[in-house]
């Protein structure tokens, strides 16, 4: 409990998790507003399509599962991925920042068992960071449901459709938070831990589905791109060896393995 309470205290204190969580709730909810307000345009044009007597662009413009639309406006997605990636520069931040500033020493003096110290560190961030997630996860919904108007609305509820992102969303963020400490602890620098989370789900793992039918037979075995399969954005055109659960026990098993690392590594090197 003690550690905890020092995590609590260094987590409040500094001015970085406060930015990084009004950045977040800002960029979770304001994607809402513009994916509601893009599928509200159009309803619109269709709607005016029709009463014109001309042949719409499409032939079903309102959302066939409220919840697939969610995903896409949720916190795992978006420019792309900027809530959970603000999640994941916050965990990050936690450790190499203590690095930085030399306060990991007395940290580890106070704690011998310094994978308490990590455990403490990702646990308590992974907490706050799932609960604010659940939480902007379904006002967004309740944004788009009214934003998006009555005609199309009307199609939108939490009964129906896939649930699972409601609880999804928050078990992935928990998860990259761990990969993210684990990280900041295995290099202990922040630009070289953020560069890596920012680039490796950003611009690596959607660059390699490029290089034909070798790219995409990889790409199904990428951490990031099996957690979008669980959550629901991956493509799902991929050859996907395995269902939604299956790719969160892989991208669960490679945050194990990145956070052990760290742990050994941190008890081998010197503070």
């Amino acid at each position: 409990m003690g550690v905890l309470a020092a995590e609590r205290i260094k987590l409040t204190s500094t001015r970085s998790p406060w930015w990084c969580t009004a950045l977040f709730v800002v960029a979770t909810l304001g994607i809402a507003v513009l994916f509601s307000l893009v599928l509200k345009l159009g309803v619109e044009q269709f709607n005016q399509d029709i009463a014109e007597g001309k042949q719409p662009a499409t032939t079903n413009p309102y959302p066939d599962n409220a919840i697939a639309g969610l995903g896409i406006t949720g916190v795992a997605d978006g420019f792309p991925g900027f809530g959970y990636i603000l999640v994941m520069i916050l965990a990050a931040l936690a450790v190499t920042s203590e690095y930085r500033f030399g306060t990991i020493k007395a940290t580890f003096l106070a704690l011998p068992n310094r994978a308490s110290v990590l455990f403490a560190k990702a646990g308590l961030i992974g907490v706050v960071a799932a609960l604010l997630s659940a939480v902007l996860t379904f006002v967004s919904f309740f944004i788009f449901k009214a934003l998006i108007g009555n005609d199309a609305g009307r199609f939108l509820s939490l009964s129906d459709g896939d649930n699972k992102v409601f609880y999804a969303v928050p078990v992935f963020v928990v998860l990259v938070v761990f990969l993210s400490v684990g990280v900041g602890a295995l290099i202990r620098q922040s630009a070289g831990a953020l560069s890596l989370l920012i680039v490796w789900p950003v611009l690596v793992e959607p660059i390699v589905g490029a290089f034909g039918e070798t790219g995409r037979n990889i790409k199904v075995f990428l951490p990031f791109q099996n957690a979008g399969r669980f959550i629901g954005t991956a493509d799902n055109t991929l050859p996907w060896h395995w269902g939604a659960w299956g790719g969160l026990l892989y991208f669960a098993a490679v945050v194990a393995l990145i956070f052990g690392a760290a742990i050994y590594l941190v008890n081998q090197r010197d503070a």
